[in-house]
């Protein structure tokens, strides 16, 4: 399954309704391990197209902006501060990895969020393909 978080319930209504209206199938659950705050999760299938991922994607994006929004307007956003990355493991599932917010904010006074995403996948894969060798040496690709 892949998953979708969200921390303000009409953003997770707009995002179920989208999966609705498209015909996507999907489940819902509460997240409770992010202490007192506690997020919706929406899952859907892994067999779920790319083009379909990428438009969910797209539309995540649009709803955590808004949450942003939504947190200044309401000047409690440390209140509700949580971060994740999605990275793509070798088996073709999907991984959120939660990271600390200030940590996400610090990185992307100085990187563009395409090139954090790249970062991360690049952790991910050394985990899952040690390379225990001399550090400086040429690599295949």
């Amino acid at each position: 399954m892949l998953d979708y978080i969200f921390f303000a319930p009409i953003l997770s209504d707009k995002f179920k309704d989208h999966l609705t209206k498209v015909g996507i199938d999907f489940e819902c659950d509460i997240d409770e391990s992010f202490g007192s705050v506690q997020g919706e999760i929406i899952s859907i299938a892994d067999e779920t197209s790319d083009a379909v991922l990428n438009e969910l994607q797209v539309l995540y994006d649009e709803l955590q902006d808004d949450l942003e929004q939504i947190l200044e307007q309401e000047g409690d956003g440390l209140l509700m501060n949580a971060a994740g990355m999605e990275v793509k493991l070798k088996d073709g599932s999907i991984c959120t990895l939660r990271v600390s917010p200030e940590i996400v904010t610090r990185i992307l006074t100085v990187l563009e969020f395409d090139e954090l995403q790249a970062f991360i996948e690049n952790i991910a894969r050394s985990v899952e393909e040690p390379d225990s060798g001399h550090f400086c040496h040429n690599k295949p690709e």
